[in-house]
């Protein structure tokens, strides 16, 4: 019998609050008693025995699924594209007899395979691809490493596989690469990371298998109310609600080539093949982020700066106070004030937290002072987005506000790696290439869920 591990997971965290608040009810009445004991000898034993059975349904669903794609492969199926990228999205998933995996070990498998990926096979047929590296492609579906191309599924979140280490990739002159080659102890990398993101964190993405056009509709029903009848009376009329659509295409985005020799991919005390990963992650998220901000649309995604629209005019050209971000903040209708957010260059960010109210005069600006407490604006979040105009100019959008999720940024499933052996094999180089499919828009049915503040 098929047991859901998520379902089991939860039954655990229920098993871990109830124990938790016992021993908090005790402690505020000084001590346990006996009727304590029992319960917490009772809750303890259902949490060991949960937590078995998770492992053994774990461990059950892992074999089951080897099994399944062994007989994959000894019918001929394998990948079922003959490029070595996994056959569909469900497919990887959720594989014949195993539960979707963790993200934990969803990020380990895609990092392994991609590191295996890279290596490939020196010249002669000797190989440098290394067990773990078949095995964790294999629990995702990529079954020939030898590939020139493969497809990974989109990692949610690639910023927790980032590590810091030395920029560059020529071994032939020092802070190029040649760091990367360890000496006595030393193999620690550095690097110093750009803030590229902003928009990705606060947007809805939306995963779609195909790039094909995607209309999303929407309507506005905002003008009709409901009314009271007498009695025997008739409903009467209405206004009909607007209803519409926006067009989400798939733009093709390229992270340029990533040259890398031979030596390097193999000599480096660090698997420079994963890390390359993500630096052309890095190069598309860079472009992208700003697409998603200040993008024009038709030809490219449609930015947040774009398709929102002014909520406060400030009355100087070179600044603004903190009576107009109030302002901006009420320009919003009520229904998108919850879960809203503020948005806005790091340096802007710098004028605003030294502006107060002009009543308190307490600064608007409010630091988290606990653990998982944000700083605050006004109540509300805020994002540092780099895209966004830091110019304080005339017309120059600065502050962004509303309800950030109504962006929505849609995404084709997968990230398609080349990998580009005879290009540059007369210089002993592999080239490493990104493709990405991407657009972006605001979810905006006529009652404007974002809005901006500008200088005048």
């Amino acid at each position: 019998m098929s047991v859901n591990v998520n379902e089991l997971r939860q039954q655990l965290g229920t098993a871990v609050e109830e124990l938790r608040a016992l021993q908090n009810d005790c402690d505020t009445r000084g001590g346990e008693n006996a009727d304590d004991a029992e319960k917490f000898a009772k809750m303890e034993t259902a949490i060991s025995g949960l937590e078995k059975r998770i492992k053994n349904e774990e461990f059950l669903a892992e074999k089951e699924a080897e099994l399944a794609r062994s007989s994959m492969q000894s019918n001929g199926n394998g990948n079922g594209n003959g490029n070595g990228a996994r056959s569909s999205r469900d497919e990887f998933y959720y594989p014949v007899g195993q539960h979707p995996l963790s993200n934990i070990e969803f990020e380990r498998c895609v990092s392994l395979a991609f590191q295996g990926w890279t290596r490939g096979f020196k010249p002669g047929g000797e190989k440098t691809v290394e067990q773990k590296h078949i095995d964790a492609a294999k629990r995702i579906g990529i079954f020939d490493l030898r590939s020139k191309e493969i497809e990974l599924p989109i990692i949610k979140d690639y910023r927790t596989l980032q590590r810091e280490f030395r920029a560059g990739l020529d071994v032939a002159t020092t802070n190029e690469g040649k760091e990367t080659i360890p000496q006595g102890f030393v193999n620690t990398l550095e690097r110093a990371l750009l803030t590229y993101g902003g928009v990705r964190k606060v947007s809805t993405v939306l995963r779609t298998d195909s790039g094909n056009a995607l209309p999303y509709p929407t309507m506005n029903d905002t003008s009709n109310k409901g009314v009271i009848l007498a009695e025997a009376t008739t409903i009467g009329t209405s206004v009909d609600p607007t209803f519409s659509s926006i067009t989400f295409n798939a733009f093709k985005y390229s992270s340029k080539a990533l040259l890398m020799s031979y030596e390097i991919t193999q000599d480096s005390a660090f698997d420079l093949g994963a890390m390359a990963g993500d630096w052309l992650g890095e190069r598309i998220a860079r472009i992208q982020n700003d697409h998603f901000t200040t993008g024009a649309g038709s030809t490219l995604p449609k930015g947040l700066t774009v398709a929102g629209v002014v909520g406060k005019a400030a009355a100087s050209m070179t600044t603004f106070t903190s009576d107009e971000v109030i302002d901006l903040i009420h320009s919003v209708d009520p229904a998108y004030r919850e879960g809203a957010s503020f948005m806005f260059h790091d340096s802007v960010l710098a004028v605003i937290r030294k502006l107060k109210e002009s009543t308190t005069n307490a600064y608007i600006w409010q630091p988290g002072l606990q653990a998982g407490i944000p700083d605050m604006l006004l109540g509300y979040p805020y994002t540092v987005n780099q895209s966004m105009s830091s110019t304080f100019t005339t017309g120059q959008k600065l502050i962004l506000f509303g309800r950030m999720s109504k962006y929505i940024i849609r995404d084709v499933a997968s990230i398609r790696l080349v990998r580009l052996d005879e290009r540059y094999a007369d210089t002993d180089q592999i080239a490493f290439i990104a493709f990405m499919r991407s657009d972006g828009n605001l979810l905006d049915a006529g009652t404007r869920p974002v809005k901006w503040l500008a200088l005048a």
